[in-house]
């Protein structure tokens, strides 16, 4: 998995900075191996840290609350919003390039599978297939923020209690609406590619 640093392995800017510094020349691209394995990393750490990730879990609830980083203690440590919704912008731009450039390798297809948390059989192996998946992940994140700040009529703070999931610390944080409007402005072009060609699933 990429790391923030040596000293900060697991750290969740690590996805920000895969949607903010790519350059479009394939490495590290959305749909690269290595930020799926990235990805996986911190759905493990973010899962087993915030109990409101199992218990959203149980409710049936699409999507994982990303922190983060590692031993953060910041408020107590919890989820926040800006970077679970830089995931879900991370997997729309890897809807819209797999369906410009294809599916990955059969091998990364194998570490999508596990980042996603999808079934070993789930077939990846077009390009419709593969970003539906990618589509169909990141608005499974989005559906868990909006189950979170529903409650405040979509008023979005800093961060989600890892216990109870109520927003806390800094309310209308502007970081939060923005990454937001980056997600969903990813999403957007992800459907116009995809209407472009004629497909059906966005």
């Amino acid at each position: 998995f990429v790391q923030e640093s040596s000293n900060r392995q697991k750290d969740a800017a690590v996805i920000c900075a895969f949607n903010d510094g790519y350059s479009g020349d394939g490495f590290l691209s959305p749909t690269d191996g290595r930020v799926a394995n990235t990805i996986n990393t911190l759905n493990q750490l973010f899962h087993s840290t915030f109990p409101i990730n199992s218990r959203d879990d149980g409710l049936g609830l699409p999507g994982i609350l990303y922190g983060r980083y590692a031993g953060d203690h910041y408020a107590g440590g919890n989820p926040w919003i800006l970077t679970t919704n830089a995931l879900a912008q991370l997997y729309y731009r890897g809807a819209k390039e797999a369906l410009e450039v294809g599916p990955p390798s059969v091998e990364d297809q194998a570490k999508w599978r596990t980042a996603m948390r999808l079934e070993d059989d789930a077939d990846l192996s077009t390009a419709e297939s593969f970003s539906a998946a990618l589509a169909t992940t990141g608005d499974g994140v989005l559906t868990r923020v909006r189950y979170h700040i529903l409650g405040l009529d979509y008023h979005m703070y800093e961060q989600l209690d890892k216990n109870t999931g109520f927003e806390i610390s800094a309310s209308d944080l502007t970081w939060s609406y923005a990454t937001l409007l980056k997600a969903m402005h990813a999403r957007d072009a992800y459907v116009a590619t995809a209407k472009s060609m004629g497909l059906d699933r966005v």
